[in-house]
């Protein structure tokens, strides 16, 4: 658990991986089934951008909230998977011989982490590649019609007309061709950011220098001081800019939600509106199961603004994204819960050696967080619950749920240990009871 984000940051992979090392086999497999609704470093980007842009005034409770409440949910949901689905799975105790302890060698160490480094390079460069790129297509294509895109060219073409119809008969209008808007463009770009990274008068002077050197034309209208035509020309210069930059992100739009994948968001939408998502946060959640580090980016992509220096959660909290408090908190609900990345999900099925335990692992994670996010939802729309409210209510809920867990009594009805004749196990002489689980060090095996 420790190694799976007991608190925050760690990775299903290894703790996954580092079960094979629990002897009784129902606990093992409750154990596998849990350690991927912990949270995994690979979650904690989303988090971090939720609570900014929603939770701004709360931020402290609110990342002790999602950092402890992934904890709360996996130990009464083990018990259940103990009590229910795994009840069948043995139980028997554990007798090991434990080994004398040795200082390991460096040639040991470093043999065994470059193996596991190597296996798991192996799965990154194929399995997870390979889904990563599946994504990827399904966010691309088919794309946008060839009337789409005539109608995207016809706009460009009459933002080109626009700008030299602005520049009007001006002694730069003759050295700025068609073909040289686009370096003009890029000119600019580098020298705005040129300017913004440098520090201080002197730097600035620098940049002003390097540039006029390297293009005197362009840099008269960059940077046209108190030259009129200069100036007018500029203004065009950024109308232009603008609107190619607002052209390129209504067409990146249209193309996410045309795609394979935002179809499939704009379908699932009439069911996950129960939980307060639209497509967009259907599409970045979707995109997510490859690699939970994507939804992020995919929530970038979905509200660009532009050449914009604001953060993304500014963005998202200012531009009417129809987000509030109680939505995030059914999001961040959902991701706590969302199945684990391909690679957790291989390591699964590596551990427990079945595609359906594999299977299992993906799907009730995904109906048991959507489950609890239409819960929050619901209810605090139900309440007029505030997003923070309906945070420390949820939070209540999980702490009691765990706590009653913690005092249900199992009953090992299946996995006991077959009795004798007289009421004695196994392995017992006369009345006396059998060996139950214990360890034994060598020094006790080799004693009287």
């Amino acid at each position: 658990m420790v190694l799976g984000g007991i608190y925050v940051g760690g990775c299903a992979v290894p703790a996954v991986m580092a079960c094979k090392g629990i002897p009784d086999e129902r606990s093992r497999l409750a154990t596998i089934l849990t350690i991927p609704m912990l949270n995994c470093l690979a979650k904690v980007p989303l988090y971090i951008l939720l609570i900014n842009a929603y939770f701004a005034g709360h931020k402290g409770f609110a990342m002790f909230f999602i950092s402890t409440v992934s904890l709360l949910i996996v130990l009464p949901v083990a018990k259940v998977l103990a009590m229910t689905v795994l009840r069948s799975k043995e139980t028997a105790p554990f007798v090991m011989e434990m080994p004398a302890y040795h200082l390991p060698t460096i040639r040991g160490v470093l043999g065994k982490a470059m193996e596991r480094l190597w296996l798991y390079l192996k799965k990154i460069t194929t399995i997870v590649a390979a889904v990563a790129a599946v994504i990827f297509v399904l966010l691309q294509f088919p794309g946008l019609d060839t009337g789409k895109m005539a109608l995207y060219e016809d706009e460009r073409n009459r933002l080109t007309e626009d700008f030299f119809r602005a520049a009007g008969e001006t002694p730069y209008r003759d050295t700025i061709q068609d073909n040289d808007l686009m370096p003009l463009i890029l000119y600019g770009d580098a020298y705005k950011k040129a300017r913004m990274a440098a520090g201080g008068e002197g730097a600035a002077a620098s940049v002003n220098r390097r540039f006029k050197e390297r293009n005197p034309v362009f840099f008269a209208i960059v940077q046209p001081g108190g030259n009129p035509e200069a100036a007018r020309v500029n203004r065009a210069l950024r109308t232009l800019v603008r609107g190619r930059e607002r052209l390129l992100i209504d067409m990146r739009k249209e193309r996410l939600e045309r795609s394979m994948l935002g179809r499939l968001g704009k379908r699932l939408e009439p069911v996950t509106t129960w939980a307060g998502f639209d497509w967009r946060i259907n599409v970045a959640l979707l995109s997510a199961l490859a690699a939970k580090e994507s939804s992020v980016a995919t929530l970038g992509a979905i509200y660009e603004q532009g050449e914009s220096r604001e953060a993304l959660e500014t963005r998202m909290a200012a531009h009417g994204t129809g987000l509030t408090p109680l939505h995030t908190l059914a999001l961040m609900l959902f991701m706590v819960l969302y199945p684990p990345c391909i690679a957790t999900a291989i390591a699964v099925k590596t551990q427990t050696g079945s595609v359906r335990w594999m299977f299992f692992s993906l799907g009730y994670p995904m109906l048991l967080g959507f489950a609890s996010a239409v819960l929050v939802f619901s209810l605090g729309k139900a309440l007029v619950l505030s997003g923070i409210q309906a945070m420390a209510l949820f939070y209540g809920l999980a702490l009691v749920l765990t706590l009653l867990a913690g005092f249900m009594r199992q009953r090992d009805t299946e996995g006991l240990r077959p009795e004798n004749g007289d009421g004695t196990q196994p392995g017992s002489r006369g009345g006396q009871p059998a060996l139950t689980s214990m360890s034994i060090t060598r020094e006790d095996s080799l004693g009287p």
